[in-house]
């Protein structure tokens, strides 16, 4: 076991310093970052205690991300804030690896995958809806509605490794499926769809694939154009490193002439302009008084209110520095520490529910009355997820082996 860890210390270490010799700024923000307490809490997040490990649940922001959102709060007194919204929809689309004119706002995750299924104009079309059992939990009472309204829902169940497979979603998926609805990185144990295979699965029937990537937007390497997804959400609150109330949304430009306007507000318009109007001093009268002038692209389609412009600004930021120090480095810092829970707990005499191999940001463990744990992980200053059936850890950038080792020793064996 002791020679286990001091390999997975030593690859991390070597990892770290592989990822400060590519030259330029960011290769530096990437090797100071990964450097793990000394500058990550100290300068980044210098508020931030050591032991938080449930970042999967609400990622600390960065001390500029915060400086950002008081910026913005200053200036309105002033009446000098200024939106950024297409600055920021662009940066996220390099994140994703999407076109700027296919970013939306939506006020969540949740919400965007609302705006979706109306936009295809579910229920009214019926057909068949098919997910599983690790899409977040708040997206199955949105299909409990719509089975109610007509419409045939499937949830596949989860199998005994923590995965749900291909197979089990090519015989789900018919000719008259609609939607295919996934979390590209599952929150209940960090499985990993692979979404090009469930692309493929859905398109060949003439289904549309929906991938909520709020676990992975920001960790993990996102390219919706080579992965074929026709949607995807992520709000900022987590891997982001933003607040509450502000989601981004993406759908594929492509799709367009395909989909309805879930709801309707003035950015989704061109409207305010004379030719259009026949109330206002100068117009010339007509009939009706108001004519419409829709916005085109998938703006015109999701874009129905403004952001809140103060997590805007932090979200600008935080993907500022996502996009400099490279989502693929932050990733491989990760892998040691997800590598060292797997194998000692496993060791423990835990049962995992995180398949093995697995490279997304969090890892879960399968037992019973997991809230027990609350007090002396309190007491010992970690903070994990707990639930009635498993524990959750997520490390992120600023963790290192020492948190790990710390929650390990404390959580002890089965």
């Amino acid at each position: 076991m002791d020679l286990t860890r001091r390999n997975i210390l030593a690859g991390l270490a070597t990892l770290t310093a592989t990822a400060g010799i590519t030259g330029g700024s960011a290769s530096l923000k990437a090797q100071q970052s990964l450097g793990g307490t000394a500058f990550a809490r100290g300068a980044l997040m210098p508020g931030l205690a050591p032991g938080y490990l449930n970042n999967a649940s609400h990622h600390p922001v960065t001390s500029g991300t915060a400086a950002a959102i008081a910026g913005y709060a200053n200036k309105l007194v002033t009446g000098q804030a200024e939106a950024k919204s297409q600055a920021v929809r662009s940066k996220f689309a390099r994140l994703i690896n999407a076109n700027a004119e296919e970013i939306a706002y939506a006020p969540s995750t949740s919400m965007g995958e609302n705006l979706v299924a109306m936009a295809l104009d579910l229920p009214r079309k019926g057909g068949r809806i098919v997910t599983d059992a690790l899409h977040f939990v708040g997206s199955f009472y949105l299909y409990e509605q719509l089975a109610k309204q007509g419409m045939e829902v499937v949830i596949l169940p989860v199998l005994e490794d923590g995965s749900v497979s291909n197979a089990q979603y090519a015989e789900a998926i018919t000719p008259d499926t609609r939607l295919v609805a996934v979390s590209h990185v599952s929150w209940v144990n960090g499985f990993q769809h692979n979404l090009k295979a469930l692309s493929d699965l859905a398109h060949a029937q003439g289904a549309y694939l929906f991938a909520d990537i709020i676990q992975s937007a920001g960790n993990t390497p996102i390219d919706v154009k080579a992965m074929g997804v026709d949607f995807a959400c992520s709000g900022t609150y987590k891997w982001l490193m933003g607040d509450f109330g502000l989601a981004f949304l993406y759908a594929d430009s492509r799709l367009v002439e395909a989909l309805t306007p879930p709801w309707y507000g003035y950015l989704q318009t061109r409207n305010f302009v004379t030719p259009l109007t026949h109330l206002y001093p100068f117009d010339e009268p007509g009939s009706p008084a108001y004519t419409s002038a829709p916005a085109g692209g998938v703006g015109g389609i999701f874009n129905g209110s403004f952001p809140p412009r103060m997590i805007e600004a932090g979200a600008e930021v935080s993907l500022d520095w996502l996009l400099e120090t490279g989502v693929e480095t932050l990733q491989a810092h990760r892998q040691p520490m997800i590598q060292a829970l797997q194998s000692t707990f496993r060791e423990r005499g835990f049962r995992p529910y995180t398949p093995e191999g697995s490279s997304s940001s969090l890892v879960s463990f399968i037992m019973k009355d997991a809230t027990a744990l609350d007090e002396k992980l309190k007491l010992a200053g970690i903070t994990i997820a707990t639930y009635p059936d498993r524990f959750r850890i997520s490390p992120s950038f600023f963790n290192d082996m020492n948190d790990i080792d710390r929650v390990i020793d404390v959580i002890g064996r089965a």
